[in-house]
């Protein structure tokens, strides 16, 4: 069932000045990025994390993808657990809320909810939801307490990548085994295969528990020096109860962007790439723009020309006109913006010679 999202909201004032972002997705391949020349003259900043605010729109989106849209917004993975169905539609329209707000949106529609952890955010059942979390508090507060080389050994970050249909348990076997650990119970995880993946650094500790989480497991680590084996696998809800503790500002929050550079200008360049019904991308666009849309169907059909007929496109960097010429140039259209109004139709036919 697809995600729909409610009424939009209208644009909040807390948008950075001379700042405009958003994305469109459309049917099954579209993304349009909208960024204002302002952006560049400041230098890209640092990821917000989950206080982004997000001006976007997704139609029909997958939520894979969407997840790995998310996670870019973010700057950290978003984790769908493997029991939602990842084929799930996602139709949204974000005028700028905060990406917490719009991640648990998209949740809640797909019948999920969200743990919010140190290093990454995962979309689990809501029969699970803050396990994940609660044995992230009980992890933190049983490694200090380990052996010093198993407690660096727990800490020690190294970025993760595995190509398709990669089992869970070769990928552990493999992690524990580069850090000289051994770990019970990895034999016990059930036959799988995970799809690709890429993900940035995090400590082994994370990156074992962000995989056994599919699994309703994590790691328990062993405090004595007196065995040789560093942890074992166990249930996720066997982890003590563990209050959370008040949030603490993200280093990026306290970080302000730099000053626009003297004289920089807020005009808004376009990159876009695009595969979709000529008809939706059009609207899309137009919405984005803030323009209605008035497509002389009858003219395109006059000159054989389906509505939803595939328009393919790419631009980067491209002023307002550049981007609607990508557009409409693949079927020769000619379009004009009147009264806030973007007006496409195909051209008459010619006469031919007297």
């Amino acid at each position: 069932m697809p995600i729909r999202d409610a009424a939009p909201r209208r644009p909040g004032d807390r948008t950075a000045p001379g700042r405009t972002a958003a994305t469109i997705a459309a049917g099954a391949c579209l993304l349009f990025v909208l960024a204002s020349s302002g952006d560049r003259a400041r230098g890209a900043a640092a990821p917000a994390g989950l206080d982004v605010e997000v001006q976007a729109s997704w139609t029909r989106l997958p939520l894979r993808d969407w997840v790995a849209r998310a996670g870019e917004l973010a700057g950290m993975p978003v984790i769908l657990d493997r029991r939602i169905d990842p084929d799930t539609p996602v139709t949204i329209d974000c005028r700028g809320e905060a990406l917490r707000d719009v991640l648990a949106r998209v949740a809640s529609a797909a019948g999920a909810e969200v743990d919010v952890l140190r290093s990454s955010v995962r979309i689990v059942p809501k029969s699970i939801a803050g396990l994940a979390e609660n044995a992230e508090r009980a992890r933190d507060e049983r490694l200090p307490r380990l052996p010093p080389e198993r407690r660096k050994a727990a800490a020690t970050k190294r970025s993760w990548a595995w190509p398709v249909a990669a089992r869970p348990r070769d990928l552990l076997v493999a992690a524990a085994e580069e850090a000289g650990l051994v770990i019970a119970g990895l034999d016990e995880l059930p036959h799988d295969h995970f799809p690709a993946a890429t993900l940035p650094a995090l400590s082994l500790a994370e990156r074992f528990d962000l995989v056994l989480a599919h699994f309703d497991r994590r790691l328990d680590w062993n405090a004595s020096a007196a065995t040789d084996t560093a942890a074992t696998v166990v249930s996720i809800d066997s982890a003590p109860r563990v209050a959370a503790r008040p949030q603490r500002p993200r280093a990026a929050d306290s970080t302000r962007p730099a000053t626009p550079a003297a004289g920089a200008k807020g005009r808004d360049v376009f990159s876009l790439r695009l595969e979709a019904p000529l008809d939706q991308a059009l609207e899309a666009v137009a919405g984005r723009l803030g323009l209605a849309l008035e497509l002389d169907e009858d003219s395109l059909r006059s000159r054989g020309i389906a509505p939803g007929e595939i328009v393919r496109a790419e631009v980067r960097d491209a002023s307002r006109d550049e981007l609607l010429r990508a557009i409409t140039a693949p079927f020769n259209l000619e379009w004009r913006i009147d009264s806030g109004t973007l007006r496409v139709a195909a051209p008459a036919a010619e006469s031919g010679p007297r």
